[in-house]
C-alpha cells in the first residue's frame, strides 16, 4: 500500500493527531508548536516548556502589532517555496515555519517558536511598547524570561523538522490516531467493567456522561429513558450540568427521540429538536438507541455534535455496554420484586466481575449457578472459534482430566442441540422427555437437568449445564427463569474476560520479538526512559550491555537462516539464565542483544557480561568449526549511567562503541566504554 494510499483520510485526522507525535521528538520538546492549514488558519496548539508564540498583544503575545503582515508573509513564503523559513520579528521573538502536505488535502505548515535573539534591542523594545501602550520595563522583563536561540539554530531546527515530518507522515502519523483510538478503546474497555459495577441508573448515567466529558469533550449530552410500565412517561436526564432537573416527556415529544423501529444511530436536525425541547439550542442531535436483547430502554442523544467515524463507533461501544447494563439493571429489578435472594445473587455477580482470567470466571459462573440451583454436577462449554465443537472449560462432579478431553459438535447430543437452536432446555425426565427420550447415564443419580445457552450480539458462545439437586428433586420453571434471568450477565462477563485477554496479548505481541520471544527495542527504549527517570530521582545507577554474535553473517550463509535462528533463540535462553528478574532482555535488532540492568555498577555488570560470552563460547551451535573462530562467540560492550551517557540514546551508542571496540580487538570479548575512544561504528571487514 502507497502512502497516498494509506493517507488518504487525514484530511479528518484531528489536530492532535499530528502535533502530538511530533511533541514526542526531543528536538521539538522545547517549543511551542501550532498548525496551520489553508482555507481553514491555525486549527491547533500544543505549548511544550513554553507558551509564547509570536502573536500580537491582543491575542496574548508579545510582539509588535504591526508585525503580523511580516509574520503572514513569512509563513505563505514558507508554503509557496515549500522550504523551511526563520522569522525574526521587531521584538526579537524568533519563529520557524515548516511546510508539508498531506495527500489529498490542502497545504499545512508547522509553527515552532518560544523563543528570542539572544540580542535584546532595548530602542525597538521602548518603540514598541510606546506604540501599544504598554509598560516598557514590563515588555523588557517579559522578554528576559525567554531563552535565547540563534537564527542558526533555529534554522538548523526548522531543517531536521522537515526531515522528520515525511517519516512522520508515513509511519507515525496514522499510529498516533490509531494509538489515541486504542487508549480509548481501553478507556471505554474500563469504564465498560464500572458499568459491570453500576448497581443503578443514576451511576449508569454519571458514568457515561463523564466518560462522553473525558474521552470526547461532549459536554452537552442526554438520555431519554422510557417508563417502568406503559403508563408511566419518557424521561430526559442530562448528562453533566448543562441540564439541571430530569425533564418528563410526554408521548408525542419521547417519539421524536425514542423510535421504535430504528436499531442503528439517527439524527435530528434542529427544528425537530426544537419543537420537542424548545429550551435547548442546537443545530443537530446524535440519537443512539439504547438495545439489548430485543429490549428498548431509551435513547443516548448527542446534541450539537458530528462525530469522527472512528469517534461514533467507540461512542456507539459505550451506548451497547450502557444499554447491557441498563438491560440487567431491568432484569435485577424484575427479580427482586419475584425473589428475595437477589442481594445475595449482586454480590455474587460483582465477585465474578472482578476476576480477570477466562478460566476463573468459568468455573466461578458454574459454582454460583449450581448454588443457585443447589445442583451438586455441571459443566459449562464453550463453543470453539469455528463455531463448530463445544469443549468443557468448567465442570462440577467430574474428573477434570476427563472433563477437558470432551468434545461435543453443534447439533450433536444435547448440549450440542442446544447449542444449534439456541433455546435453553429444560427436562424433568430424561428417559421419558420426548424431546431427548434416551437412557439416563450411570453417573448422573436424577433424571432432571437444564442446559441454558450463554449469547452474545444473538450468537451463542457457551452452554451451561446443571444436573442433580443435592435434595434429588427435579428443576421446575422457577429454576430456569432464574438462570436464564443471570445468562446475560454471565455472557457479557466473558465477553468483557475475552476482550481484556485479547487486548492484554496484543500489548504483548507489539512489544515482544516473535522469534526469540524476548522483548523488543520498541520496549527497550520505553523502559530506559523510565529507568533514566528513576535513577536521576534516587541517585541510582544504571548499566546497559550491548552483545552481538560474531561472524554471524558467516554462520547463516554456511548453515542457512534456519539454523540462524535456532542460534539466536539458544543466545536468547542464555541470556535470560544469565540475567535477574529485574533486568530487561532485549533483542536490539539482527544478531544483537541487550540487557538492562538497573541499580547496578559497571563493575557488577561486566561479571554478568563475562557469564553471558562464556556461555555462548560454550554452547554448542551447529557446524560452527567452520567460523573463523572456530566457534559462535559474542563481543560485549558495556555502559553505565550517568558516566558514560545521561539519555537513552547516549547511553545505547556508549555500549555500540565499546562493543564495536571489542569486535576490532579481536571479537570475543567485553570491553568497556572508554570516553576517549572514537566515536562511532568501527568499520569491520
Amino acid at each position: 500500500m502507497s502512502s497516498s494510499d494509506r493517507f488518504e483520510n487525514l484530511t479528518t485526522l484531528n489536530a492532535c493527531d499530528i502535533l502530538d507525535p511530533l511533541r514526542s521528538y526531543p528536538l521539538l520538546a522545547p517549543y511551542s508548536l501550532a498548525l496551520f492549514c489553508e482555507n481553514q488558519g491555525v486549527v491547533g496548539t500544543r505549548h511544550g516548556q513554553l507558551t509564547t508564540l509570536c502573536r500580537p498583544p491582543e491575542q496574548g503575545g508579545l510582539c509588535d502589532p504591526s508585525c503580523r503582515s511580516d509574520h503572514e508573509n513569512a509563513l505563505h513564503q514558507a508554503i509557496s517555496t515549500r522550504k523551511p523559513v526563520v522569522f525574526r520579528c521587531r521584538t526579537g521573538i524568533l519563529n520557524f515555519f515548516v511546510p508539508f502536505k498531506i495527500p489529498q488535502a490542502a497545504h499545512c505548515c508547522l509553527i515552532g517558536g518560544g523563543v528570542r535573539a539572544e540580542e535584546i534591542d532595548l530602542e525597538a523594545v521602548e518603540e514598541i511598547a510606546r506604540e501599544s501602550h504598554r509598560s516598557g520595563i514590563s515588555l523588557l522583563e517579559e522578554l528576559e524570561k525567554l531563552p535565547t536561540c540563534t537564527e542558526e539554530h533555529l534554522e538548523e531546527v526548522a531543517r531536521k523538522t522537515s526531515e522528520i515530518i515525511p517519516d512522520l507522515q508515513n509511519k507515525n502519523l496514522y499510529a498516533a490516531a490509531f494509538e489515541k483510538t486504542m487508549m480509548r478503546l481501553g478507556s471505554i474497555i474500563g469504564v465498560s467493567s464500572e458499568l459491570d459495577r453500576a448497581s443503578s441508573i443514576e451511576q449508569v448515567l454519571n458514568l457515561v456522561g463523564e466518560t462522553l466529558m473525558v474521552l470526547f469533550d461532549l459536554a452537552q449530552t442526554a438520555v431519554v429513558l422510557h417508563g417502568e410500565d406503559p403508563s408511566q412517561s419518557a424521561v430526559l436526564h442530562g448528562l453533566g450540568p448543562w441540564l439541571t432537573h430530569p425533564v418528563h416527556l410526554n408521548e408525542e415529544q419521547a417519539s421524536v427521540f425514542t423510535q421504535p423501529e430504528e436499531s442503528h444511530p439517527f439524527l435530528l436536525e434542529e427544528e425537530e429538536v426544537l419543537q420537542t425541547l424548545p429550551e435547548v439550542t442546537c443545530d443537530q442531535a446524535l440519537c443512539l438507541p439504547l438495545k439489548s436483547e430485543g429490549t428498548s430502554y431509551g435513547t443516548l442523544v448527542l446534541f450539537n455534535t458530528d462525530p469522527h467515524p472512528r469517534e461514533k463507533l467507540l461512542i456507539e461501544l459505550l451506548a451497547g455496554r450502557m444499554a447491557a447494563r441498563l438491560h440487567i439493571l431491568s432484569r435485577e429489578r424484575e427479580f427482586d420484586l419475584k425473589n428475595d435472594t437477589s442481594e445475595r445473587i449482586i454480590k455474587m455477580i460483582s465477585n465474578l466481575s472482578l476476576l480477570d482470567s477466562r478460566e476463573a470466571l468459568f468455573q466461578r459462573i458454574l459454582e454460583m449457578s449450581s448454588d443457585l440451583l443447589h445442583a451438586s454436577k455441571g459443566s459449562l462449554m464453550v463453543l470453539d472459534d469455528d463455531g463448530t465443537v463445544l469443549r468443557i472449560e468448567a465442570s462440577l462432579g467430574m474428573n477434570p482430566e476427563l472433563a477437558r478431553g470432551m468434545r461435543v459438535r453443534v447439533g450433536s447430543g444435547i448440549s450440542g442441540r442446544v447449542a444449534a437452536n439456541g433455546k435453553p432446555l429444560l427436562v424433568n425426565d430424561i428417559e421419558k422427555d420426548e424431546r431427548v427420550r434416551t437412557t439416563n447415564r450411570p453417573r448422573f443419580k436424577t433424571k432432571s437437568f437444564i442446559s441454558v445457552p450463554l449469547m452474545a450480539r444473538g450468537e451463542v458462545i457457551a452452554i451451561l449445564n446443571l444436573s442433580d439437586k443435592r435434595d434429588q428433586a427435579t428443576f421446575d420453571k422457577k429454576d430456569l427463569e432464574l438462570l436464564t434471568t443471570f445468562s446475560p450477565h454471565f455472557s457479557t462477563l466473558i465477553e468483557r474476560t475475552e476482550t481484556l485477554e485479547r487486548a492484554s496479548a496484543l500489548e504483548e505481541l507489539s512489544i515482544t520479538d516473535p522469534l526469540t520471544r524476548l522483548y523488543n527495542r520498541r520496549f527497550l527504549e520505553q523502559r530506559m526512559e523510565e529507568e533514566i527517570s528513576r535513577c536521576l530521582r534516587q541517585d541510582l545507577t544504571l548499566t546497559l550491555i550491548l552483545l552481538d554474535l560474531d561472524n554471524f553473517k558467516n554462520y547463516n550463509d554456511l548453515c542457512g537462516h534456519i539454523a540462524g535462528d535456532k542460534a539466536l533463540q539458544r543466545t536468547a535462553r542464555i541470556l535470560r539464565k544469565s540475567a535477574r528478574e529485574m533486568d530487561i532482555v532485549t533483542r536490539y535488532g539482527g544478531e544483537e542483544f541487550c540487557i538492562l540492568l538497573p541499580g547496578t555498577s559497571k563493575k557488577e555488570a561486566t561479571l554478568v557480561a563475562e557469564r553471558i560470552r562464556h556461555a555462548v563460547e560454550k554452547e554448542n551451535f551447529p557446524r560452527e568449526k567452520s567460523l573463523p573462530l572456530g566457534r559462535l562467540t559474542c563481543s560485549l560492550g558495556v555502559a553505565s549511567y550517568p558516566a558514560d551517557g545521561n539519555t537513552a540514546r547516549s547511553l545505547i551508542n556508549a555500549a555500540d562503541i565499546a562493543m564495536y571496540r571489542a569486535k576490532s580487538d579481536g571479537r570475543n570479548r567485553t570491553v568497556l566504554f572508554d570516553p576517549t575512544q572514537k566515536n562511532g561504528r568501527i568499520s569491520l571487514a
